[in-house]
């Protein structure tokens, strides 16, 4: 009789620290002998600090000016900036003037500050994880640059399966990919629909087992309910429909809803599409997207039970 195999998934966490502890933390919560995180790790915007004299800082914040003294309280606020995604980053005024001036050095700090960010997360699971019974794997989205690729190499609790088929559990193979395709923003690793469909192909390929396979893909497929998102306008404003609610449509990859639908494998995890929490069904697969509301602090997650060669329960969760 087939062991049954508990798994906790979650995505787009876009540099939230206090998502990421949740995240770790999953294994004991939820008993989850499997932690995946499906891409998009990464956060979206630095939040300058300004040193205005010794033991006195003053930080835009929200929206709000917040004047900072003491160390104390410097820690305090640094640390809220994190659980909200952002990096904090402390500046003299003179510093400021001269990051503003030069964009690249901006883009070479952002780098530095999502790497390093990435190194302290691995170091947290290596520390709550090691010599537990638990496997974690931990993949970059389209929306992350490569610079962080190198603090996701080798730990021997943290996995990155991008672009990789790995035996999970020792049970099923798991296919991986965090690219994604076109998006307006052209992200890191936004790519080409004829691209995608040729990794996956690849991919797919080396899948002994579809019927057990689970695929960790961060693009959902399209025009199944997990890919809604706000229609834009040229200049990348939400188009308003009836009652002024933004008009949605499907964002999804074709490339991802084919291999899908051709492949049959047992499980879809997918992400990218943070306000379409949803499950569907595409022939016999199973394919979810759990959303993220990584802004408000609030961790969203799939808690999955495999049993052999069925999905024998699933339940979405936040917190």
């Amino acid at each position: 009789m087939a062991r049954r195999l508990r798994i906790f998934f979650a995505t787009d966490i876009h540099g939230s620290d206090v998502c990421f502890r949740k995240f770790v933390n999953a294994a004991d919560f939820y008993g989850a002998k499997v932690l995946i995180l499906g891409g998009d790790i990464t956060g979206k915007t630095i939040t300058p600090i300004i040193r205005v004299k010794e033991g006195e800082w003053r930080v835009k914040f929200l929206g709000e000016v917040i004047q900072v003294h003491g160390e104390k309280r410097l820690k305090e606020v640094t640390g809220r900036i994190g659980e909200v995604g952002s990096y904090p980053l402390v500046l003299t005024s003179k510093e400021y003037e001269d990051y503003q001036a030069e964009p690249a050095g901006v883009a070479a700090v952002f780098d530095r500050l999502m790497h390093d960010s990435v190194v302290r997360w691995v170091r947290l699971a290596e520390e709550r994880l090691r010599g537990k019974d638990v496997e974690i794997y931990v993949q970059p989205g389209n929306d992350d640059t490569y610079a962080i690729d190198d603090a996701l190499r080798g730990s021997d609790v943290v996995v990155n399966p991008d672009g990789k088929v790995l035996e999970v559990a020792g049970r099923h193979e798991m296919l991986s990919l965090g690219l994604a395709n076109m998006t307006p923003w052209q992200c890191p690793r936004d790519v080409s629909e004829e691209e995608l469909a040729s990794r996956l192909a690849r991919l797919g390929d080396q899948v002994h087992r579809p019927e057990l396979a689970i695929y960790n893909i961060h693009a959902p497929p399209f025009g199944t309910g997990l890919d809604l998102a706000p229609r834009l306008d040229e200049t990348l404003t939400p188009v308003l429909g009836p009652g002024g609610r933004p008009e949605m449509i499907p964002v999804g990859s074709r490339a991802v809803l084919e291999v899908i639908g051709a492949r049959q494998p047992l499980l879809g995890l997918h992400g990218h599409i943070h306000e379409s929490k949803a499950f569907a069904r595409i022939g016999s697969t199973l394919a979810m997207n759990p959303g993220s509301e990584y802004q408000e602090g609030i961790l969203r997650g799939l808690l999955l039970e495999l049993d052999g060669d069925r999905v024998r329960d699933y339940l979405f969760v936040h917190g």
